[in-house]
């Protein structure tokens, strides 16, 4: 009689689990969509105002998220009256060698910290993730003394600047040594397995052979992870290239959308509406082609 009642309460209990999972469903996916609006919310915004060659209902909520008489006009004036892609052909630039240097810099501070045995390893490791409490404003003075004495150097060793002030490398060279980044290449590296590595000993190999040929093709993801966070970071790098750039011809689209936004066109909401659009674009498109690699490089160095 006992196992009867107990067998015949179970079918009783499933709809209201089927329920609690629906419902857990429901404010699982809730909560995501909920977080994407918040987070998209300013480039919804941005974009809608872009497109609005009316401008009269653009402080107007909700109306605003629709655009009035939609067009493309106000890109059209970004191209013809700002050196846009002249902009975007410096922030090209400043980004893929920051792109480069932090990926090589990372790869071999990140290999010995992993892999490699010698005393101070631990303290200096910690010394490096110290770093990271730092605000990066600390540093503008030091570098900016420091590049402006390595131009005067270069321009009396070489008789023209090779580094200094108001050059790409100014704006490259701080940013190609970051605790993130030697944080996230010695984790993706001690998650390779040891036989690998001695295996590939066995065959004879150098440690730099094991390096390039064996943990960095296996660390891929992660190496494309980083090269996200770096490019994210250098493309929108604003003060200290704002500071050491002051050749319009040189400056990344950040500083040069800035100065000329906030100059005679800081009149037209819409335009510079459409100028952060365009400036946010090119991010997007690189990291639609590379979040696979995102997420999976993420994933290895959290564990």
């Amino acid at each position: 009689m006992a196992n009867s009642q107990i067998v015949g309460s179970v079918p009783s209990n499933k709809p209201l689990f089927a329920f609690r999972k629906v419902f857990s469903l429901l404010a699982h996916y809730a909560g995501l969509v909920a977080f994407a609006i918040f987070t998209c919310f300013p480039f919804l915004w941005a974009l809608s105002v872009a497109l609005s060659m009316d401008p009269s209902n653009i402080w107007l909520f909700p109306r605003s998220f629709l655009p009035t008489d939609p067009g493309v006009g106000w890109f059209e004036r970004v191209f013809s009256e700002i050196k846009f892609f002249t902009y975007l052909g410096n922030s090209a630039i400043i980004s893929f060698w920051t792109i480069v240097g932090a990926v090589v810099v990372s790869i071999l501070a990140g290999y010995p910290l992993a892999r490699l045995r010698f005393p101070g390893r631990g303290l200096i490791f910690i010394a490096i993730i110290a770093t990271m409490m730092l605000p990066q404003e600390v540093a503008i003075i030091p570098n900016f003394v420091t590049f402006k004495h390595l131009g005067d150097l270069s321009e009396a060793v070489f008789g023209f600047k090779v580094t200094g002030l108001n050059t790409y490398s100014a704006a490259v060279l701080p940013y190609v040594s970051t605790a993130f980044g030697i944080f996230l290449m010695k984790q993706a590296f001690e998650q390779i397995p040891q036989d690998l590595i001695d295996a590939a000993r066995v065959d004879g190999a150098t440690e730099m052979q094991i390096l390039w040929r064996v943990m960095v093709p296996v660390s891929a993801p992660s190496i494309a992870a980083l090269s996200i966070f770096t490019l994210v970071n250098a493309w929108n790098e604003f003060i200290w290239t704002g500071i050491v750039i002051q050749d319009k011809l040189k400056m990344p689209l950040s500083v040069g959308m800035f100065n000329d936004l906030t100059g005679p066109f800081a009149v037209s909401t819409s335009m510079v509406m459409a100028g952060i659009v365009l400036s946010i674009v090119p991010v997007l498109i690189f990291f639609a082609f590379t979040q696979r690699y995102f997420i999976s490089g993420l994933d290895g160095a959290v564990k």
